[in-house]
């Protein structure tokens, strides 16, 4: 691919190429809630795209992934793929993508209990994880661009808003320490905001700075592992990337993911453990073709307090586009 297809004012199949290449830099970023969306996640491509995405990611930690609870004892390996949809639109004037997340994959865990620590506890669990429903729309320097439009686009500052709902839909035993599902509802609200440093969208040198703050809302859990009910404070987030792109078909970033707050209370007593966790982490992202990308992350903790998020993982995405 040559730079002469993103400077050039051209029409046909090759805009039409240009603009593929760029929708699989901005689009492949969507991914499990607790890792962070991702750099350029929110990024306006054209409307009316479809994008599936397959996501396959590892994590070990103390934590299960976006069940916002901390078991600072447990020792947990998950190995998950996650499958996911997207489709952009325009809804009174508006920028608006709807993303479907559908998460599968296997878990073994130890934990270790307070009264009795020589004692460890196994766990394994394997099918289907919660199903995530997102909606993200554009407040402020996003239109809803076209095939017509999109390369005119200045992508100097734009703030949007996003809610995801986590539904009740994995597997869940209230028996094991760890589990697939979290058996409740959760409810994250945030509002993604993009500084671009460069002449548009397929610019090849295009440089990004994204911001997302959330708060996570959390429903009780009734069955909870040794206990009766079990509730949690909202847990807030801040999500920040600095992207560049070396040429058309490569690019990186830097990533890091701040949360605070979530402390649970287990049968009516305070659990005594907010939370708060910063990590760190790095993206390649690559195009093989015009309708192919792949991307790989790596992170891990770099300080947390005692009931924090403490752990690694790695992701790798693959993403089919089509306009």
């Amino acid at each position: 691919m040559q730079y002469y297809y993103f400077f050039k004012r051209v029409h046909g199949k090759k805009l039409k190429l240009a603009i593929y290449l760029s929708i699989l830099t901005l689009l492949s970023q969507y991914s499990y809630a607790d890792l962070g969306d991702g750099p350029r996640a929110y990024l306006p491509p054209p409307i009316d795209t479809n994008v599936f995405i397959l996501n396959a990611i590892q994590v070990s930690g103390n934590s299960m992934l976006d069940s916002g609870v901390v078991l600072p004892d447990l020792d947990l390996d998950i190995d998950l793929l996650v499958a996911q949809y997207t489709r952009t639109m325009e809804i009174a004037d508006r920028y608006v993508a709807f993303t479907v997340v559908q998460p599968q994959g296997r878990l073994s865990s130890k934990i270790a209990f307070s009264n009795a620590p020589n004692f460890k506890r196994e766990t394994k669990s394997k099918g289907l994880g919660d199903t995530q429903l997102l909606i993200s729309a554009g407040l402020y320097g996003l239109p809803p661009l076209t095939l017509a439009t999109y390369r005119d686009y200045d992508p100097k500052l734009a703030v949007g808003g996003l809610a995801r709902i986590t539904l009740p839909t994995g597997e869940y035993d209230e028996d094991k320490s760890a589990n697939l599902g979290t058996n409740r509802y959760s409810l994250q609200l945030g509002s993604p905001i993009t500084f671009g440093f460069g002449e548009n969208l397929l610019d090849p040198r295009l440089t990004t700075l994204d911001l997302l703050p959330s708060i996570t809302i959390y429903s009780d859990n009734d069955d909870p592992f040794r206990a009766n009910k079990k509730s949690q404070k909202p847990l807030f987030k801040f999500e920040s990337h600095v992207t560049h792109n070396f040429n058309p078909a490569f690019w990186a970033s830097i990533d890091s993911v701040y949360s605070y707050g979530g402390a649970t209370k287990t049968d009516g007593q305070s659990d005594d453990n907010r939370q708060r966790s910063f990590n760190m982490g790095a993206t390649l992202g690559f195009q093989f073709s015009a309708e192919f990308g792949l991307k790989l992350t790596y992170g891990k903790t770099i300080d947390h307090n005692d009931d924090g998020w403490d752990g690694d993982f790695a992701r790798l995405v693959l993403t089919y586009n089509q306009l």
